[in-house]
């Protein structure tokens, strides 16, 4: 096998709607794909894509979403201020801002809770 990138990432999550309106609404990210009919939305999270995937809406008898898995680390360009506009909009914050010899991060957690991380290089890139 040749593994030649990462296509994208995927959060099970209990409610599409609510999940897709917190990451295009709250989170700001756009919203490319949006398969009601397959439990699924896909949100830009440049260079990848975030999928966010209801198993129950699809299959009835699945088990509960799985949450706690893999975290994705989304840049921003000022930590502080991120968690701060979050903080004042409702959404739970995990890891305070705290700062790094080379970048700053912080922790949130989508409704589901799905851990977001924040992250801001110092040196400006990203990605």
């Amino acid at each position: 096998m040749n593994a030649r990138g990462t296509d994208f990432v995927m959060y099970e999550v209990s409610d599409l709607e609510r999940s897709v309106a917190f990451y295009r609404d709250t989170l700001g990210l756009s919203l490319e794909e949006l398969l009601p009919e397959f439990s699924w939305a896909e949100v830009a999270a440049p260079p990848a894509t975030l999928a966010l995937f209801d198993p129950k809406q699809s299959r009835p008898q699945a088990p509960a979403p799985r949450t706690g898995g893999a975290t994705v680390f989304l840049a921003v360009v000022d930590v502080p201020a991120a968690v701060a506009e979050l903080r004042a909009k409702g959404v739970p914050i995990v890891v305070d801002a705290f700062e790094t010899p080379v970048c700053w991060n912080a922790v949130i957690a989508d409704p589901d809770g799905n851990l977001v991380g924040l992250h801001q290089r110092k040196d400006g890139s990203w990605g």
